[in-house]
């Protein structure tokens, strides 16, 4: 994906908004059993309560050789995708096609599915407490939180199987800081990836995080863990941004969301819009031109979705210097090759929350 990082660069220099896809993000299906806190699509509303019809494994794989002349990487999302039964079969069609392919889930259920780990490059799991009780609390119940512990375990050993790479994944919300810092330290000590996320309620940080001292201490343990070598993602552009909530100009065609049922949300998944069928329409670029004719240009939003999925990206294509010593940090540890287009983020809700 060097030639869309450098053509988005190429536009930015001409004052023209980046539109080449470092990677797509594909909600392969919008239902969950768990009861986060933080999941939120843009109107403040779970994922789940969003009843969307889901393309069948052989309709994804149209899907994905569609999108596949565009980008090489593909984020499978949710919702959580293992309610899928047939999510092997959505994985294989991504790999088939020559897919670099992310799974953002919780990992229910995975130690009994060992093939969803061989048909993923790079798992990020949605760990956002470590203590059991705490863990609980936030999923919505004990069995809940034992199956993410399992999960992660089971995750943990199957790289030594040659299995995927592991990020553990984290929404820092006001009641779960101590936690954060956890999950930082368990992925230093295994020498794994790790990212971070503030909560956000529809497309706003949750107020009780502005301003907040102990959250503010917070992303400098992680930037300064992050200096002396740990693998967390993001370039200090982010950790800056996202400690004071600076606005920031967002490029959301960097990494296009496509709805179960294979709509493209334009120009971004939180505003809710998804007007063009991509089956339908036969090719990206004839979407995304739908869309823009029916929403017109890309809204400037600057103090919304200070997420890494938003901000962390958009950040990157603007920072060609930082996105390189990103790869040089990530190149032969996680398969980062591009800044952002092999690690795909958690986003605020569902599986990958």
């Amino acid at each position: 994906m060097r030639a869309s990082y450098l053509g988005n660069l190429g536009a930015l220099a001409l004052g023209k908004e980046p539109a080449r896809p470092l990677l797509f993000s594909f909600f392969v299906t919008h239902r969950c059993a768990w009861s986060c806190p933080y999941c939120s699509d843009g109107g403040g509303a779970p994922f789940k309560d969003s009843r969307i019809s889901e393309l069948s494994a052989a309709e994804a794989g149209r899907l994905f050789g569609i999108l596949r002349r565009e980008s090489g990487s593909l984020d499978v999302t949710g919702g959580e995708p293992l309610v899928r039964p047939d999510l092997e079969d959505v994985l294989e069609q991504a790999r088939a096609r020559g897919f670099h392919v992310t799974l953002n889930t919780k990992g229910a259920d995975l130690p009994d599915r060992p093939e969803v780990l061989r048909l993923c490059d790079v798992l990020i799991l949605s760990v956002d407490a470590l203590d059991p009780g705490k863990l609980a609390e936030i999923l919505g119940g004990r069995d809940h939180a034992e199956s993410v512990r399992e999960a992660l375990a089971y995750a943990l050993a199957g790289r030594k199987d040659k299995g995927p790479r592991v990020v553990l994944g984290v929404v820092a919300m006001p009641d779960n800081l101590d936690e954060v810092e956890k999950v930082l330290a368990l992925a230093e000590d295994e020498r794994c990836g790790f990212q971070f996320s503030p909560q956000i309620i529809g497309m706003t940080v949750h107020p009780a995080l502005r301003g907040n001292a102990r959250y503010r201490d917070l992303v400098d343990r992680i930037s300064a863990a992050k200096r002396r070598g740990a693998r967390v993602m993001g370039v200090p552009g982010y950790f800056r941004a996202v400690r004071d909530f600076r606005p920031f100009r967002c490029h959301p065609l960097l990494m296009p969301v496509i709805r179960p049922d294979g709509k493209l949300y334009y120009p971004c998944l939180e505003l809710g819009w998804a007007d063009a069928d991509i089956l339908a329409a036969g090719s990206y670029p004839a979407a995304l031109e739908s869309g823009r004719r029916t929403r017109g240009d890309i809204p400037e939003c600057r103090d919304r979705c200070h997420l890494f999925c938003h901000m962390g990206l958009s950040l990157l294509q603007r920072s060609p210097l930082a996105a390189l010593r990103e790869q040089r940090i990530w190149e032969g540890r996680i398969g980062m090759v591009t800044g952002a287009t092999r690690l795909i983020p958690p986003r605020s809700g569902g599986a990958g929350s």
